[in-house]
């Protein structure tokens, strides 16, 4: 891809593709724009699609609209965050969270599966990049349990995905460290983990 000057990404799903938290409202399209053109793709574009809350079936519903599978159509490359919001928002899969967190996570996939076979319908040629998680609450009693679901969770994603060489997983855990939360709400990834997530997924495309 790092031969094309008019590479053009879209960012799908929940309010991680959108880019909340970013405390200089750039968001994560405008920096991966960004980081693009400033490694020598000066033509490079990136279209923001999240929603903010977004759940699965958000996402399933908005690529039904003609504008977003125009889109998606026109992609070089989707980067995709959804799945995180199911988890939170659902009382029963958070109950199922904590007593057998595989099962509630292999009910997750099953829907990000659904969503990635969707995106793939529209657009059969796009890379898909799909960001894996982080410990929104660090600060928690129980956060070293959160960061080992968490890095189990992205093992098993990107296990989901293996035979597929062309979706990856983009590892956030790293990136989105407690001092990188925003300033705004102390959850969601601040700017500076925005602008890591930015070049993280710009390599993954320049390879």
């Amino acid at each position: 891809m790092n031969n094309s000057n008019t590479l053009r990404v879209v960012t799908v799903g929940d309010s991680l593709a959108y880019g909340t938290g970013d405390e200089n409202y750039t968001g994560l399209a405008r920096r991966i724009e960004a980081e693009l053109q400033r490694r020598g793709l000066p033509g490079a574009k990136a279209v923001n699609l999240g929603v903010a809350g977004a759940q699965t079936a958000d996402v399933k519903s908005r690529l039904r609209q003609a504008r977003v599978r125009d889109e998606v159509r026109g992609a070089s490359a989707i980067v995709l965050s959804v799945g995180a919001n199911d988890l939170f928002r659902s009382a029963s899969l958070r109950e199922l969270g904590l007593q057998d967190p595989m099962s509630a996570a292999q009910r997750i996939l099953d829907r990000i599966s659904a969503i990635v076979a969707e995106l793939q319908s529209i657009n059969a040629r796009a890379r898909i990049l799909i960001l894996g998680g982080y410990n929104p609450v660090p600060r928690h009693p129980l956060s070293i349990f959160v960061n080992d679901l968490v890095e189990l969770w992205d093992e098993t994603l990107a296990s989901r995905f293996a035979n597929d060489a062309r979706i990856g997983v983009v590892k956030m855990i790293d990136v989105v460290t407690p001092e990188r939360l925003s300033r705004f709400d102390r959850f969601h990834p601040g700017g500076e983990a925005y602008a890591q997530l930015a070049g993280r997924v710009a390599e993954m495309l320049a390879d």
